[in-house]
């Protein structure tokens, strides 16, 4: 069996909703569970919801306290919390041992509802109080859970920054003894005594007996006896003397598991060790062969104490038993894990990511994504730890490169929408493979049908329409002058016979790209290829003969439109939290040298290119492009010798970005207003924008607050 489903209704982050409907509704996958997302997020309020329903192998006394109680908007504390644990795949033992308990699902398996309620009760005498309650069963006919069935939900609990080194301790309340005492190899009948404690009863005989043995003629006992001859009075007759005995406690096996410590070699072992030891002793209840029930581990901030490459090999081998068919596992018990590391997110197949958001949760395997099989493959490919911040923003901005990726941030500083503030990541993807990362935002189809919320995180993707402009063509280095230009189907259908027969395609099925211009040959066949549609290269010359139209600006311009066009309509689907934001004159870089930071981005150039910039024939060389870039006319001219080196690749356009970068934090105050309504700069503008907040007409600068209106909240942890 395993938990298949949690619903909370009014605790601490999450309320209810109209109808009655809970505050919280998640599916965990049946062996592996790793919860993330920002801080206050909820993970903690969604493990302690399980632990105090179930309850844990520890016995710890857990009590529900006021402020694990809702408070809404207005400041109203909820009167009553209710969590259900829903457990599915019971087999034939566990239906039997749960029998009065169980219900059926809407498939009609067997299922088991494990229910808290508490509830502020008022009394005259006591005043109010919190009444809890634990039962099981269907709605209404619900009762309560007694003795071993109890025992068997029961989950093993590793709190947040755990005291490993306390925890391994001998003691009343040493948590290893509670370990021990539930694996089966210390569980023994009342009329049978362990293995255990005939070692200790044995070694206390050899005890008192060296207490009787003679040392230099004489035996302990027998001195302690001496003396108590001298402070006793005589017997009576028929009495005994008193006789003294050395005897060690009799030890019940409680209180042998209490004297054990569990220690490594090394005595001085730090924290992260004794961690992974820790961790090593509570996974003994998982491989007990012998065990029933839920098995269920719950663990808090996993990577506590570890470094990455410690929590590396922690959670790869947790997957790597819990997921592999036909591998020796765990006993296939279920863990649900919270962290706030990136590499553990990344770490973790896609799949067992369940990703807390305003409140709500929302799992990331394939039912409830648009994500495809090869999907999943690549995210598992490519998805790295600089690459899974995402999971931990309250937004995303998408970039393609190095120079958006350093630039970017500068940019937000200067509009007043500093990303670390509105706690905004951003991802580099490297390339411009969007839609797969994208997707991940996406919920499926069937997720939708049940009336369940998209994921509303907002995202930006901000990319590049790569449409060289005129002068590139009148480069005098360049040799391409021309363009495949579309223009109808019937042209299509004539010069794209397939490979393998003298069938043509039929126009409908490349109906989109009627009308689209292709920079070249290369670009045109990368195209075609998407819809499966082999020709012969052969084909080459006659394609680019009846294609291939002359360069003009207004050609150029065309294709802006459609490649802008184009991209938007790719990640249609994704909207509203997803929006695409493109560089519709070529790349980031010449859009910055046709906006009002051309300047600055033609002098950090200038500098980089030329081991000595200030020159006079240096120093010229610049000026020429400052003072083109100053008349309107010639402005995209000038841009185009600006960015001319970056296209070469003279250099990195990441030591560029960061140059500028530099530059433009120095030059604060004089582009604080230009770059908001900056035509060029409009699409980074709005692209930080949608991930923080729009700007404001009048009133209040952002993060400006009226703290008498604020309303000040308990705390819904």
């Amino acid at each position: 069996m395993f938990l298949k489903k949690i619903k909370i209704w009014n605790f601490r982050k999450f309320g209810e909703f109209e109808g009655g409907k809970p505050g919280l509704e998640l599916e965990f996958h049946k062996n592996f569970n790793l919860l993330i997302g920002e801080n206050d997020s909820g993970k903690s309020a969604i493990i302690d919801a399980i632990h105090f329903t179930l309850g844990t192998v520890s016995s710890e006394n857990i009590k529900i306290k006021e402020e694990d109680f809702y408070v809404d908007n207005t400041g109203e504390s909820s009167n009553e919390i209710k969590i259900e644990c829903i457990f599915a795949e019971l087999n034939k033992q566990e239906a039997g041992l749960f029998l009065e308990w169980l219900s059926f699902d809407e498939d009609n398996n067997y299922e088991l509802i494990v229910r808290l309620t508490a509830k502020k009760v008022k009394s005259k005498i006591t005043g109010e109080r919190i009444e809890k309650v634990i039962k099981a069963g269907p709605n209404n006919i619900d009762k309560r859970l007694e003795g071993f069935t109890l025992e068997l939900l029961k989950a093993t609990y590793l709190k947040p920054l755990r005291d490993a080194k306390t925890e391994l301790k001998p003691g009343f309340r040493s948590r290893l003894a509670q370990i021990l005492k539930s694996y089966s190899a210390f569980k023994v009948t009342t009329e049978e005594n362990h293995e255990l404690e005939e070692i200790v009863r044995n070694t206390n005989k050899k005890i008192e007996e060296f207490f009787e043995k003679p040392i230099d003629e004489k035996t302990i006992i027998g001195e302690v006896s001496k003396y108590l001859e001298e402070f006793f009075h005589i017997p009576k007759e028929g009495h005994n003397t008193y006789k003294p005995k050395f005897e060690v406690t009799p030890a019940k096996l409680n209180d042998i598991l209490r004297k054990l410590s569990l220690e490594l070699d090394d005595k001085v072992s730090g924290l992260g060790s004794l961690n992974l030891l820790f961790i090593a002793a509570e996974m003994l209840l998982l491989n007990d062969d012998s065990s029933l029930g839920a098995n269920l581990t719950l663990i808090e901030e996993i990577e506590a104490h570890l470094h990455p490459q410690a929590q590396l090999r922690l959670i790869k081998y947790l997957q790597r038993n819990l997921d592999t068919p036909g591998r020796e596992s765990v006993n296939n018990g279920q863990f649900i894990l919270s962290t706030h590391s990136t590499t553990l997110a990344a770490s973790t197949s896609l799949e067992h990511v369940i990703l807390i958001h305003d409140n709500r949760g929302y799992p990331m395997g394939p039912e409830y994504t648009n994500l495809a099989e090869e999907d999943y493959k690549f995210l598992e490919r490519f998805l790295d730890a600089t690459k899974a911040n995402l999971f931990f923003a309250k937004g995303i901005i998408f970039v393609e490169g190095d120079a958006e990726n350093l630039l970017l941030p500068t940019l937000a500083e200067l509009i007043e929408r500093p990303l670390h503030k509105y706690g905004v990541s951003i991802v580099n993807i490297g390339n411009t493979a969007f839609k797969r990362y994208a997707k991940i935002f996406s919920r499926s189809e069937e997720w939708l049908k049940q009336e369940r919320p998209p994921l509303k995180l907002p995202v930006s993707i901000v990319t590049d329409a790569d449409v060289r402009p005129i002068e590139f063509y009148d480069d005098n280095g360049k040799e391409n002058k021309e363009l495949l230009v579309i223009e109808n189907g019937d042209k299509l259908k004539e010069l794209i016979p397939l490979a393998n027969d003298s069938d043509s395609i039929e126009v409908e099925e490349l109906k989109e790209l009627i009308g689209q211009i292709f920079n070249s040959f290369t670009d045109f066949k990368a195209k075609i290829d998407q819809y499966d549609l082999e020709f012969n290269n052969d084909k080459k010359e006659e394609i680019m003969k009846v294609l291939s139209t002359p360069i003009n600006k207004e050609l150029i311009n065309t294709l802006k439109e459609n490649k802008k066009r184009q991209i938007e309509l790719e990640f249609e689907a994704l909207k509203p939290n997803l929006e695409v934001f493109v560089a519709s004159n070529w790349t980031l870089e010449y859009e910055l040298a046709l906006s009002s930071l051309g300047k600055y981005l033609a002098e950090v150039i200038h500098s980089i290119r030329y081991k000595k910039p200030d020159t006079d024939t240096n120093k010229k060389k610049l000026q020429n492009i400052l003072e083109i870039l100053d008349k309107p006319e010639q402005r995209e001219e000038a841009a185009y010798e600006i960015y001319k080196p970056l296209n070469d690749k003279y250099f990195s356009k990441a030591v560029v970005a960061q140059a500028l970068a530099k530059k433009l934090e120095n030059s604060e105050s004089e582009l604080k207003n230009n770059i908001p309504q900056d035509p060029y700069l409009e699409y980074l503008v709005q692209a930080i924008y949608h991930v923080t907040e729009p700007p404001k007409k009048g009133g209040k600068r952002v993060g400006e607050a009226n703290a008498t209106t604020r309303v000040r909240k308990k705390s819904n942890r």
